[in-house]
């Protein structure tokens, strides 16, 4: 392998992929390489529970591309890379159920089953599944379904009901004083007296958590115990007897249990939480005990919540995918699980803006770049076959999520509008107009989940409401200006009435948004267009409730049509609104609509036609505001 490959591919995936070449370069040409991931489903799959899945298959991808793309097939160690591979994601069913997770409906039901294996619990939303981890596998696969993994399933239950655990369960159970020797160190001195590496299945209540081995019988494959401890919400039934630790009658404990998947399944490579380190430690030694090789692999930070908490899947705590899917395309979390696994990062709903931007930026860089060059990008670990390859506009999502807020609308159509006006999208490309179109519905659903319940009516100052007068006069007599020539004079209005011109944005994103903060004000008005920011002042400072506040059904659906007008039909909307409004009725809305003007400046230069659309916008926000 070449220095100068090295150089050129050096993302993580690929220094992994190095290393795991070196490890498996000597194995027999039939052996795979063994990826492996778990999932314990005591509790809903979340996005964490994605990153475990997908960072081994970036590394697996990375194989690939280092064997197809980069080694010359006589290059030395090329055969490592083109080994064949797979992912196995363990799910550890039989694990007991410890406590009932607060996202889990029909908790009193459940926790009577506390301390079982998951596998044998009824299913608790509805039964639509064999047992509780049948549901929660079943997510899972829905769960993965969308990021377009290849992966394969296999359950701890069947694994130990099928014996293919046994041969290294008679082993463990051969050297059950060493194993208990490395353990018990570890553990608090409360817990070390009567600790074992094995939990029988007690025959009698069904219990796994609360049974305690007495003596073992390596000899036929045996152990005595009782059923008498207490765990977290279960307690013992009092059976005592001997049982077979073979053929799914007992497990070992997850430490142990670690050990034996690496040893029967000879993985090779497997990431873990930084909160594993010390378990991942003993579960090598134990493996080197049985005479196998830890794999490679390392530890990754944590996601934290908005609390600086770890996402926990038993409390109910973490991001679902379907929640991302409807504030962000599939990619971006992609993209975010790819990004330095050993840094800790924040991941909950309010912070998917910064990373789909981050993104974008991540997806123009890629479609810009050269072949080669794209093969050390993020991007080369996230597309998918369906996903946009390109996008060739500047917007950000953050401003598609501000003037969302800023319309209040859900009319997509309406807000291509105002974007289009910002930036170019006419153009014949599929992939940035559906992406552009994918952004909208995220936005307007982030909008209305986060955005809108949180957004406060600023009543300001007279002081203030000069400053806004202002700001209307100003933009009324620069209809054209430009971004910066917008954002200069409210740095200018700014400079007259505070010590710090700054301060002045503040209040126009009390007044605008509804909200401290936003994106770059002078872009923001640009992109909305001067003459709807006047609307939106006026109608929310000095129009706040105005003549529209007590329309009968009938005038209330006649002004609605004048609006919906206003959007379908720029050049006449008043014979288009005429067209379909009886007279009579057409009459009164617009009388109620004309007495707007003594509420509002008006231009001298504006044809009585023009005044009469523009009151019509602002009845737009007048009749949002009284309702």
């Amino acid at each position: 392998m070449a220095a100068a490959e090295r150089t050129e591919l050096d993302l993580w995936p690929y220094e992994e992929a190095r290393r795991l070449a070196e490890r498996v370069g000597n194995y027999p040409p039939e052996r795979e390489v063994i990826f492996e991931s778990g999932f314990g489903p005591s509790g809903l799959p979340h996005l964490g529970t994605m990153g475990e899945v997908l960072r081994p298959a970036y590394v697996r991808h990375a194989f690939k591309v280092l064997a197809e793309k980069v080694l010359a097939e006589t290059a030395p160690g090329a055969a490592a890379y083109r080994r064949p591979s797979r992912l196995i994601v363990f799910i550890d069913d039989m694990d007991g159920l410890r406590k009932v997770p607060e996202s889990i409906p029909n908790r009193e039901p459940t926790a009577r089953y506390l301390g079982q294996p998951v596998s044998r619990i009824p299913d608790p939303f509805g039964g639509c599944h064999p047992s509780f981890a049948a549901h929660m596998i079943g997510l899972l696969e829905k769960f993965l379904e969308p990021v377009a993994v290849g992966y394969e399933l296999m359950r701890s239950s069947e694994m130990y009901a099928a014996g293919r655990f046994d041969g290294a369960l008679s082993l463990i159970l051969a050297r059950h004083g060493e194993i208990i020797r490395i353990v018990t160190p570890t553990l608090r001195e409360e817990n070390r007296a009567g600790w074992s590496p094995f939990m029988p299945l007690c025959p009698a209540c069904g219990q796994i958590n609360s049974t305690l081995v007495t003596a073992y019988h390596p000899e036929r494959d045996t152990v005595e115990f009782s059923c008498e401890r207490s765990f977290g919400g279960a307690h013992g039934c009092g059976f005592k007897g001997e049982q077979s630790v073979l053929g799914g009658k007992a497990k070992v404990q997850w430490k142990v249990d670690w050990a034996l998947r690496w040893h029967v399944l000879r993985v090779d490579y497997e990431l873990y939480g930084k909160d594993l380190i010390d378990s991942a430690r003993l579960s090598g030694q134990i493996l080197r005990l049985l005479g196998g090789r830890p794999p490679l692999g390392f530890p990754f930070e944590m996601y934290l919540d908005e609390e600086g908490h770890k996402v926990s899947k038993s409390i109910g705590r973490g991001v679902g995918v379907e929640q991302w899917r409807r504030y962000a395309p599939i990619e971006v979390l992609k993209y975010f699980l790819i990004l330095n696994p050993r840094r800790a990062r924040k991941l909950f709903l309010e912070s998917i803006p910064q990373y789909t931007d981050e993104y974008l930026d991540a997806l123009r860089a890629w479609s810009a770049a050269k072949e080669g060059a794209r093969r050390n990008s993020p991007l080369e670990f996230v597309l998918q076959s369906e996903s946009a390859r390109r996008f060739n506009s500047t917007l950000s999502f953050g401003l598609v999520m501000n003037l969302v807020g800023a319309l209040g609308t859900n009319d997509r159509g309406l807000i291509s509008r105002y974007l289009k006006v910002y930036d170019n999208l006419a153009m014949p490309d599929p992939d940035t107009q559906d992406l552009f179109h994918e952004l909208i519905d995220c936005a307007i659903n982030f909008y209305r989940d986060f955005i809108e319940p949180t957004k406060f009516h600023y009543t300001p100052s007279d002081d203030e409401r000069e400053q806004l007068r202002a700001l209307v006069t100003w933009l009324e007599r620069n209809a054209e200006a430009s971004a910066d020539e917008i954002e200069k004079a409210i740095y200018e209005l700014g400079r007259k009435h505070y010590d710090k011109p700054g301060k002045i944005f503040s209040l126009l994103y009390r007044v605008i948004l509804g909200q401290e903060r936003g994106p770059r004000l002078g872009t923001f008005i640009w992109l909305a267009t001067p003459g709807f920011v006047i609307f939106k002042i006026i109608s929310s400072v000095f129009l706040p409730v105005g003549p529209l506040t007590d329309l009968s059904n009938e005038e209330r659906e006649a002004l609605q049509t004048f609006l919906r007008a206003l959007d379908s039909d720029q050049t006449n909307p008043v014979s288009t609104a005429l067209s379909t409004i009886p007279a009579v009725l057409w009459n009164d809305v617009l009388q109620r609509v004309r007495q707007l003007d003594a509420w509002i400046p008006r231009s001298p230069n504006r044809p009585e036609a023009e005044q009469l659309v523009y009151l019509g916008h602002v009845a737009r926000m007048s009749y949002v505001a009284s309702r």
